[in-house]
């Protein structure tokens, strides 16, 4: 067994590590282990098998490994589809549409989550192609650098979704298996100077601190132009991370302005979070029964009434729309719309967003007493996925909750004393959780919020919704824009109101039979507090949840909310941004620098190497005329293509030096002991500058001497 194919089988295993180690890069995304375990179930044969080929025949590595991964994918994930175990039509066919039921997970999500099995498919997808990738690439010794970049990369897309950068452990040890591939003693990988490690460090670095900053839809951006505002709701952003950010803006545009006939201001509702993991709260999937929304469990003895809310967006893109709760149909979108059973809340669909939108929302205004609320009393099993709370429930949260509802005989007793003590003892700042360290919405964040009694709505709304749970009432988050400010404009519609940015804003929501979901807000100076009065009184909070639909191109159209997967299209031009073109020109950049400190690389090598023998500086010499279009003849002496070369105005003192010396290394059968690196430069210099500045520009960003 060769040491060259000793060193394939190594490099192979130290890629597959590299893999894996990544892989940890993703757990802040997805909850639990499993998809971590299905991942590695592919990538481990997978890896076995490419690594055994290697040692038979290093050039069949790459083209089994991608067959062995398909193979692998077919087997996990749709093995109903084969034939005697082999792949049938059927099952890449099967794949496909497992991966694109990815994309509305994608979109509809927010991280953590527990991942389906599209979502592991993507992942274990993803993973094999880099994997195979960066095993190809690890054997050529001028493709390191892209090595570092395809490994960073992987490191940026769980940073940019999470907005949190992975724990030093994944750096380091991505770190530790690319080191050893650019100073391992294979003759693929090679030797290569600290300086070309650390510039290719340095652009790898660029890309990683860049692409969080400059990618779309990472960062809440606001314009001072009025173009775009905060896009706290965007695809895969937890608004619940990015909503005290975007509350800090130092200044407040104004977002949407809506009349409403309701005769007081709106909440309008964008996103539903009933997952509590301990660290955030979050969507999950859809729970049949248990998702009753608006007015399907409405108890006929409750008084209702039909609002109508136009609405204008003004400096608004996100694919979440602002309705209120509980919206029965939406007429004038443009655009392609889906209604979310879970919440009743509305989502665009592929590149349409809120941008420009101008819509009437038709809602229920829901209007029970005081009395019909106690006597909805609690709600039945098919809620406890609303009463779920992690383990380790701090117990000053636990001990409040209970001290601070012990009084209370009734669900609706116990979240109107909550969220009273919430409004009257504790004050509101954006400011004071960041300053002290306890911003963010975990159970840890609680129990410090608890003491310090400062916090923004983000604190109170997860806290009230905690401690709900803690006595038993089914509760959950709802995130949207508190009711904004009267501009004093009425009309035959009803009363206008703007609102603006720092009207962002998350409240509670909490169950009733017969009633539904009704809003509690906790947050002290915003909206209004929940209490129905002893007789009957419109109620006033921020919502609870029926099924929206949708509709499009401004033609009106109404549509059953059970018809959940009902969208509906228009024409709508791609919002223009930025900032991916400014990501693709930084890494085009950093790749397009490549090449060049590789050729410089290379050409220092040479030197170096050139102190003792001369073959290396002829071989730097007929690079140099490759760079810059003058190609050496395989049928010519190197005498020969010297001659040919002196045409060009090339040194021929220098040259000929150079030639001797290599002819008399080649066919003398003796080895010169002189050094001639100082003719070679001059010959190299010579020949530099005898062509065009656009030949030597080439030359120096795309030598063609590497594709040699």
């Amino acid at each position: 067994m060769s040491r060259s194919r000793v060193d394939e089988f190594g490099d192979t295993i130290v890629v597959l590590v590299a893999s894996a180690v990544l892989l940890a890069g993703f757990a802040p995304l997805l909850d639990g282990y499993r998809w971590a375990v299905t991942v590695l179930a592919v990538l481990v044969p997978v890896a076995a098998v490419t690594a055994l080929v290697r040692l038979r025949g290093p050039a069949w590595g790459t083209p089994v490994a991608a067959l062995t991964g398909a193979l692998m994918l077919v087997w996990v994930f749709v093995p109903g589809t084969t034939a005697f175990g082999l792949p049938t039509p059927r099952s890449f066919t099967a794949l496909g549409g497992l991966l694109g039921r990815s994309r509305s997970v994608i979109l509809e999500e927010v991280a953590p989550i527990a991942p389906p099995d599209s979502i592991v498919l993507l992942l274990a997808a993803t993973f094999l192609v880099t994997f195979v990738l960066a095993d190809a690439v690890a054997r050529q010794t001028w493709r390191v650098p892209l090595l570092g970049l395809l490994w960073t990369t992987m490191l940026v897309v769980p940073s940019v979704i999470s907005m949190q950068m992975p724990q030093w452990p994944v750096f380091l040890g991505v770190a530790a298996a690319w080191l050893w591939l650019w100073w391992s003693e294979s003759p693929h990988v090679g030797h290569l100077p600290t300086r070309a490690a650390a510039l290719t460090g340095a652009g790898a670095l660029l890309v990683a601190l860049a692409l969080p900053v400059l990618g779309p839809d990472i960062e809440p951006t606001s314009s001072d132009f009025g173009v775009t505002e905060s896009e706290v709701f965007g695809a895969g952003i937890n608004p619940m991370i990015e909503l005290g950010q975007n509350l800090r803006q130092s200044k407040a545009r104004r977002v949407l302005t809506y009349t409403s006939d309701a005769g007081e201001g709106q909440y309008l509702k964008v996103a539903t979070l009933r997952q509590f993991t301990g660290r955030t709260w979050g969507p999950s999937p859809v729970l049949g029964d248990a998702d009753i929304e608006g007015i399907d469990d409405l108890a006929e003895d409750v008084e209702t009434r039909e609002i109508s809310t136009r609405v204008r967006i003004d400096s608004l893109r996100s694919n979440l729309l602002p309705v209120p709760y509980p919206a029965t149909r939406v007429r004038g979108l443009e655009g392609q719309w889906r209604w979310l059973r879970d919440g009743s809340t509305v989502r665009g669909e592929g590149r349409t967003t809120t941008e420009d939108q101008r819509y009437t929302v038709s809602s229920v205004d829901r209007q029970p007493t005081a009395e019909q609320v106690r006597a909805a009393g609690p709600a039945g099993p098919s809620l406890d996925v609303y009463r779920t709370l992690p383990r380790a429930v701090p117990d000053t949260v636990d001990r409040l909750a209970r001290a601070r509802s012990a009084n209370a005989r009734t669900d609706y007793d116990r979240m109107v004393a909550l969220q009273d003590w919430l409004r009257g003892d504790f004050s509101y700042s954006v400011e004071s959780p960041v300053e002290d360290g306890y911003d963010g919405n975990g159970l840890d964040v609680m129990e410090e919020f608890l003491r310090k009694k400062s916090g923004y709505c983000v604190h109170f709304a997860s806290t009230l919704a905690v401690m709900g749970r803690v006595v038993g009432v089914p509760t959950r988050v709802a995130v949207g824009y508190a009711p904004g400010d009267n501009l004093l404009s009425r009309t035959t519609e009803g009363t206008t109101y703007g609102v603006d940015s720092d009207d962002l804003h998350a409240w509670t929501e909490a169950y009733f039979p017969g009633i539904g979901w009704i809003g509690f807000d906790a947050t002290p100076g915003v909206g209004d507090a929940t209490e129905f009065a002893e007789e009957t009184q419109p109620q006033d909070a921020p919502g609870s949840d029926a099924e929206v639909p949708e509709s499009s191109g401004g033609s009106e159209q109404s549509l059953d909310p059970g018809d959940d997967d009902t969208t509906a299209q228009a024409e709508e031009a791609p919002a223009a941004s930025w900032r991916p073109a400014l990501v693709a020109i930084v890494v085009l950049a950093v790749l397009g620098a490549v090449p060049a400190v590789v050729r410089q690389v290379r050409r220092r090598r040479r030197w170096t190497a050139g102190q003792s023998a001369s073959e290396p500086l002829w071989s730097e010499i007929a690079d140099t005329a490759r760079d810059l279009g003058i190609d050496p003849d395989p049928a010519e002496t190197p005498r020969g293509f010297a001659r040919r070369l002196g045409t060009y105005g090339v040194d021929v003192t220098a040259m000929d030096r150079v030639v001797s010396a290599v002819e008399q290394d080649r066919y003398a059968g003796t080895v010169t002991t002189r050094s001639h690196v100082g003719e070679a430069q001059q010959v190299v210099e010579s020949l530099q500058a005898s062509r065009g500045r656009r030949a030597r520009w080439l030359a120096r960003i795309a030598p063609r001497s590497l594709l040699r």
